[in-house]
């Protein structure tokens, strides 16, 4: 089975996705993850570079899941697929046919926007995210860094993470309040999609 979890950056993807690891036991393949290690191993000079060590973390999700597909394992997918990553992902599913489920979470845009601008600002995850031309930070510098609001438009929105669509069930939650998400009820919203793929 495959859960994915998808959308925009600060939709509250890690989150939902820690209730559903507790709930399913499945291993969870997470993109953010990959690209920390390969913004500590490798780093980046541009924002180029940077898009590069993404489009390179995407191809290791779905060699990942292609290959415990393969093995008959179940996954949970924690991702925010642009357009062609989500097209190769979607095309896979298909051709392997597993039990398949999206959590699609969706919310206000100005409120994900400020999540993610907080997050960043406050510098509360992997400072690889926040820098946008150069990693590691030079000596001395302030790696912190606030996306305006159009840039948050032109990275993500306009990148197609907001359209991801892939074969199986598809539910939508939306998490622009975290707090007032039914995890209990989406959990067992999951188990029968999972249930009636059999």
């Amino acid at each position: 089975a495959v859960i994915v979890l998808t959308r925009m950056p600060a939709s509250g993807k890690s989150t939902i996705c820690k209730h559903l690891v507790k709930a399913f036991g499945y291993p969870v393949i997470e993109k953010d993850k990959l690209k920390e290690h390969l913004f500590d191993q490798i780093g980046f000079n541009s924002y180029q570079e940077k898009r590069r060590l993404d489009y390179a973390a995407n191809a290791v999700v779905i060699q990942v899941v292609e290959q415990l597909l393969l093995a008959d394992g179940s996954v949970i997918v924690d991702n925010n697929f642009d357009q062609p990553s989500g097209k190769v992902f979607s095309e896979m599913i298909a051709k392997y046919q597993p039990k398949c489920v999206t959590v699609f979470l969706k919310g206000d845009p100005e409120e994900l926007y400020r999540r993610y601008a907080l997050r960043d600002s406050t510098g509360s995850r992997h400072v690889g995210h926040a820098v946008q031309d150069h990693y590691p930070p030079l000596p001395g510098e302030n790696p912190r860094y606030t996306m305006t609001r159009e840039e948050f438009e032109e990275k993500f929105f306009k990148r197609g993470m907001d359209y991801f669509t892939c074969p199986g069930a598809r539910l939508e939650v939306d998490t622009t309040d975290l707090d007032t998400v039914d995890v209990p009820g989406l959990i067992r919203q999951i188990r029968a999609c999972l249930e009636e793929a059999e």
